[in-house]
């Protein structure tokens, strides 16, 4: 038997074997002759079961005749038992439709069949043809069963017809469209490809598949170059909206809609087979049709990124949509295009790309939030609720603050400083409108923040627990936003809650730390304590770490004090011994207030996000460790905005100065300046007669200290606090290096 009939014997047999009953669709009757030879003579003329061999497997088959019915009623014995004989029913010269299929049952039963004459030829003859061969053979409507039986007939192949091109490039199982990548890629097979005769075989291919005539009487390296002409110019035409420049119409284009898909196909496998050479064809293609010089409107070019001119007029394009203000139409703009092969394609312009999609999202966020800001009237409670609510405006500071760390960072300084200009802008904007706003609302509650946890209440309600090991992180400066990303980083938490809460005013170390001490719910002062101010617990007066920690051994006896850096560099076994018979396990993390406070600004806004990966790593450390309860909490915020002029320093309010920070001054007498307000201590409910005073807006007094980083005033980046209450599971294990191995690929340069 010839091996047509033999290959779809042996794809039948193996359909029931899996299924037992296959349904045998032909609605052109292509198949009659396969049918013909299977039953060992002419089309049945009544509907009749007959047992045949199929591939050597014993099955019966009936062919319908006149209607389904009586099919059906034919093949009803054969079926009725749970597990049935093999059966085809074949169907000739009808379509199946859903809704009438009078054998659906059988259907569902066993398995439908509908193939294509043409398909399965040319399965066979890829045993012996390459694809331009076969689309040349198969090319024509009127082909039959009798035509491929003498197509695939031993007698009429030559021993040398098999695809030449395939096994020349040694890419035998892969597709014409990779096939001709590699070739496009490299003159290395010229010669071979030449000598053996398979440069027919290319022309038949780039022929039938690309609709594109090679021109025979150049050598194969012109003949490439004309060929990746047309393919690049030709994805990108297709991709480009609207009519393409005059210029281009010198190459010629697919006719048909299968050619631009083998096209498109060709030129996504040379770039990711072959991304150097393609970026070097490309960019010889792009200079040699001066394509940046067209005068092509960004907004035309389409979402594949052929050519690398595309990448930098979107990346500029996207630029200048923020310094407009058209956040949300830059944000489309940067999806579509940020990871595209340009971008990808060096470390610098993912970089470029980075910086705008977080210069776009921090817009469209400020953008929200301004008009999200209560008016005149709102309690500090609403201001609060919304500032920490799940989409609330704490999103602006976290973006900001990843903004500007990836500015930090980049190799190559932004593309468009007016953008960074624009949104830097809008963020000074924003925390001027909500500090004042803020301020007022503080003001009209009394200083106070109702149905808000206060600061000096987190010890008691918090982390109070004397029946379990507890370990209490106090982390300086650390922000409600980089709270929430923090717990976005404990994945594993068996519970897990994020609550903001009221820092003491002022906002500085030496008080906000005390407040967050054991005995500070009922008993707490901010009192003047040679010549500055420091914070009181009951008869105690915690001036600085030295008092605190000694306070902490008479209230916590058997408590541990740990510097977060010990926790993460000593080794497992030092850290385990520290931590036993601890009831409270204190870590203190400086490396976010000392960095801001040290003047470095650059250097600061490269290394401060890393205290927070640091805090949820020494957290897995230790639950692993046996610990299982964690409160992690801040003595205050921060502002990391832009640097202070002249214009925006604020004289110091005169009068008996105590102590004087950027953003607050505590005292006695003298003037209260613009943009500033004035509380007595008794307001903020301290025994004392101190006067503090406090900006309103973004201003800094003008005193020592760095003049971008700030805390001690009002505003809710400086206020607000996140406690974060973490329960994670415990595996008391020393720690072993993993024998994992990881291999990072297709990474830019």
């Amino acid at each position: 038997m010839h091996d047509f009939h033999k290959h779809l014997a042996q794809t039948l047999s193996q359909r029931l074997q899996n299924r037992r009953v296959v349904v045998w669709y032909d609605a052109r009757s292509e198949f009659n002759g396969f049918i013909e030879e299977t039953v060992d003579g002419e089309m049945p003329v009544e509907c009749k079961v007959e047992s045949v061999s199929i591939a050597d497997v014993k099955t019966n088959i009936c062919v319908l005749t006149n209607s389904f019915f009586e099919a059906k009623f034919a093949i009803e014995p054969y079926v009725s038992s749970d597990f049935p004989d093999p059966l085809v029913v074949y169907v000739s010269g009808m379509k199946r439709h859903d809704d009438t299929a009078v054998l659906m049952e059988l259907e569902a039963g066993g398995e439908t069949w509908e193939p294509s004459l043409k398909r399965e030829a040319r399965r066979v003859l890829q045993r012996r043809f390459g694809d331009g061969q076969i689309d040349e053979m198969l090319q024509s409507e009127n082909i039959n069963y009798q035509d491929i039986i003498g197509l695939t007939s031993s007698a009429t192949v030559a021993p040398d017809s098999s695809s030449l091109l395939s096994v020349i490039l040694s890419n035998m199982n892969g597709t014409n469209a990779e096939l001709m990548a590699d070739w496009l890629a490299s003159d290395h097979r010229d010669e071979d490809i030449k000598s053996k005769g398979a440069d027919r075989e290319l022309a038949q291919l780039s022929l039938s598949r690309l609709g594109l005539t090679l021109d025979s009487e150049t050598d194969l390296a012109d003949q490439r170059v004309q060929a990746a002409r047309f393919v690049l110019i030709g994805e990108f035409r297709n991709d480009l909206n609207g009519d393409p420049p005059e210029s281009l119409s010198m190459v010629p284009q697919p006719a048909k809609k299968a050619q631009v898909e083998f096209l498109l196909e060709i030129a996504a496998n040379l770039r990711t087979r072959h991304p150097d050479e393609y970026r070097r064809i490309a960019d010889a293609i792009e200079q040699e049709f001066k394509l940046p010089s067209l005068g092509i409107a960004p907004d035309r070019l389409g979402a594949i990124d052929t050519f690398r001119f595309e990448e930098e007029a979107l990346l500029e394009y996207a630029g200048n949509l923020i310094v407009d203000g058209h956040f949300d139409d830059a944000i489309n703009v940067i999806k579509l295009r940020r990871h595209s092969f340009w971008a990808l394609s060096k470390m610098t312009r993912q970089e470029q790309w980075q910086a705008y999609t977080l210069a776009a999202e921090l817009g469209a966020s400020i953008k929200t939030t301004l008009a999200d800001l209560p008016k005149n009237g709102k309690s500090s409670s609403e201001w609060v609720q919304g500032y920490t609510k799940q989409d609330g405006w704490y999103l602006a500071d976290m973006l900001h603050r990843r903004l500007e760390s990836t500015l930090s960072s980049m190799t190559e300084p932004p593309a468009n400083e007016r953008v960074i200009h624009r949104v830097r802008a809008d963020y000074d904007q924003l925390v001027e409108r909500s500090t004042k706003g803020f301020a007022v609302a503080l003001q009209k509650s009394d200083w106070s923040v109702p149905d808000v946890l206060h600061q000096t209440s987190v010890y008691e309600n918090v982390v109070r627990n004397p029946s379990e090991q507890v370990c209490y992180f106090l982390v300086d400066a650390l922000r409600y936003e980089m709270g929430v990303e923090l717990a976005g980083l404990l994945e594993g938490a068996e519970e897990l809650e994020l609550v903001p809460a009221v820092a003491a005013l002022p906002t500085i170390t030496p008080i906000c730390m005390a407040a967050l001490m054991a005995g500070a719910e009922s008993s707490f002062s901010v009192v003047e304590h040679k010549k500055d101010v420091a914070a009181k617990i009951e008869n105690d007066v915690l001036a600085g770490l030295a008092h605190r920690k000694k306070a902490w051994t008479g209230l916590v006896p058997g408590g541990l004090d740990i510097e977060l850096d010990k926790v993460l560099s000593l080794s497992a076994n030092a850290v385990q011994k520290k931590l036993e018979k601890a009831p409270l396990i204190v870590v203190r993390s400086v490396e976010i207030d000392a960095m801001g406070e040290g003047g470095h600004t650059f250097l600061a806004r490269q290394v401060i996000n890393t205290a927070i990966s640091n805090i949820a790593r020494a957290v897995k450390r230790l639950s692993a460790m046996g610990v299982a309860k964690f409160v992690i909490v801040a003595d205050h915020g921060h502002l990391f905005i832009q640097h202070r002029d002249e214009s925006e320093r604020i004289e110091k309010p005169g009068g008996e100065a105590v102590s004087i920070h950027r953003r607050c001054w505590a005292g006695r007498g003298g003037a209260t300046p613009h943009a500033t307000v004035r509380v007595k201590a008794e307001q903020l409910g301290y025994d004392s007669d101190l006067d503090f005073v406090f900006p309103t807006n973004n201003s800094v007094f003008k005193s020592g200290g760095d003049l971008t980083f700030h805390h001690g005033g009002l505003s809710l980046q400086e206020l607000l606090i996140p406690v974060l209450s973490v329960r994670m599971p415990t595996e008391k294990s020393v720690e072993a290096r993993s024998d994992v191995e990881i291999t990072l690929s297709k990474l830019p340069d």
